[in-house]
């Protein structure tokens, strides 16, 4: 029997597989990275993974260290990650990827009956490697992470934490229902308190007359008018502006004010927080009305 290797059809299968192997674990990892960075990263391991298995002089290589060293290689082209701790995980998520994807291969393999590349003691190689369990195996590895993922997501937004927030102004007081955001980070850079977003309709009987009327008419921004207005309702002692920076918006500012104290109810426990400022975010934070408001989770020691 005569055995032959194609090496562009081992560059291929390689290429695509660590192309799809890159990417889901970035995606796993929280890390994003461009297409042409992805591809660089596919291209080493997959130039280096022919070459070791198809030039017989290099096949010493071809161990456990060096299949180290092409992935390290691969995730450091594909993302150049900042610490050893992100390199690690890219890693872990790297070698969990070709796992799940390997296993699926082997099963469409298997079912379809084509040979895959045979012989690693000879140092021969055969191959009757179809396209369609390349592509097969792709689209169903990329169906599953799909729906894993959303699998996740649905888990982890039943799990979010939701908690009562009751805020204290001079003599009048209300409550609200908090979400813990890991993403507000916020501080009062006068004070450096940490920063409850709360919706306007939730807080505006804290506000004097023409704040709210600013916020009304969506001027709250306009800081000349907002100092005027805090002016002469002797409201300037108590009026913050944060600055924020979010997706697709620079050097945002979020107006705010200091109350007298805040109490948090966890569970059986309150905490109460004379340091804190609540910012007002004038539009809706929830859809469905299930919160009011955004905690800092360094309130309440998450």
């Amino acid at each position: 029997m005569e055995l032959n290797v194609y090496a562009d059809v081992v560059f291929l299968i390689n290429f695509v597989m660590d192309l799809l192997i890159l990417l889901v674990a970035g995606k796993l990892a929280g890390r994003r990275a461009k297409f042409g960075r992805l591809a660089l990263g596919a291209l080493i391991m997959a130039v280096s993974y022919c070459a070791i298995t198809l030039i017989s002089s290099l096949h010493i290589f071809y161990h456990l260290i060096s299949t180290v060293i092409m992935l390290m290689m691969g995730i450091w082209a594909a993302y150049a990650p900042p610490n050893l701790l992100i390199l690690f995980k890219l890693a872990l998520f790297s070698y969990l990827s070709a796992f799940l994807i390997g296993g699926i291969g082997m099963g469409l393999f298997y079912v379809s009956r084509f040979y895959d590349i045979i012989g690693s003691i000879t140092n021969v190689f055969v191959i009757n490697f179809s396209v369609p369990v390349l592509i097969g195996a792709a689209a169903a590895f990329y169906v599953l992470f799909k729906f894993g993922l959303r699998w996740l997501e649905a888990r982890t937004l039943k799990r979010q934490v939701c908690m009562a927030v009751r805020i204290f102004f001079e003599d009048r007081a209300l409550e609200l229902n908090a979400l813990v955001d890991t993403g507000n980070s916020l501080r009062d850079p006068l004070s450096n308190a940490p920063v409850i977003v709360a919706e306007f309709d939730s807080i505006k009987t804290f506000l004097p007359d023409r704040l709210k009327t600013l916020f009304y008419e969506k001027q709250e921004n306009n800081l000349q008018n907002l100092l005027d207005s805090a002016r002469m309702d002797g409201f300037t002692g108590r009026l913050r502006m944060i600055p924020y920076e979010s997706l697709g918006r620079q050097n945002g500012l979020l107006i705010g004010f200091r109350p007298d104290r805040v109490e948090i109810t966890r569970e059986k426990d309150t905490i109460a927080l004379s340091e804190v400022v609540i910012g007002i975010y004038n539009r809706n934070l929830s859809r469905n009305g299930d919160y009011q408001g955004l905690l800092n989770p360094e309130l309440i020691g998450f």
